[in-house]
Formats: C-alpha cells, structure tokens, sequence
C-alpha cells in the first residue's frame, strides 16, 4: 500500500472529525515506506487506546462522566482507524 492509499483508507474509516483527523495526520507521518507502515500504525493506535481507556477510567472514579464519555468516544474512533488498517 502506498502512502496515498494508506490516507484514503484512513480517511474513508475516521475523516472528517477533529481526532480523526488528528489519527490520519500522525499515521500519516509516521508511515513506514519499508513495508511496516501497518505494525507501525497498529502500535500507535493501540498505545492511543490503552492511554484513552486510561484517563476514560480516571474520569470515571472521579465522577466526571462527561469527560470519560469524551475519551470513550475518542477510542471508539481509534478502534475504527485500527479496525481499517488491520
């Protein structure tokens, strides 16, 4: 896949909201022409993951509902970005 194809497939996954955007333009730039373009990504989406479901867990024993729901809605579209790539 080239780095062209690569954007388009994230783009047609999570474009068009402001953390999609954000995911596209930081796969985008760390895409790896030797071929690792896809673990690479992986490892990125899977550590925004991990970190989301964190502070969302963090918000939550803190009564702060409101912000967990923004971060759970943030891994919602890291998943789909990952789930375009896999």
């Amino acid at each position: 896949m080239t780095k062209e194809e690569f954007k388009k497939t994230l783009e047609t996954a999570v474009g068009g909201t402001a953390y999609g955007d954000e995911i596209i333009e930081d796969l985008v730039a760390h895409f790896d022409e030797t071929g690792k373009y896809a673990q690479n990504a992986k490892d990125r989406l899977d550590e925004r993951i991990a970190t989301l479901k964190g502070w969302a867990k963090k918000h939550e024993a803190e009564g702060q509902a409101d912000k967990a729901a923004e971060e759970l809605a943030k891994v919602a579209i890291a998943e789909k970005a990952l789930a375009a790539i896999a």
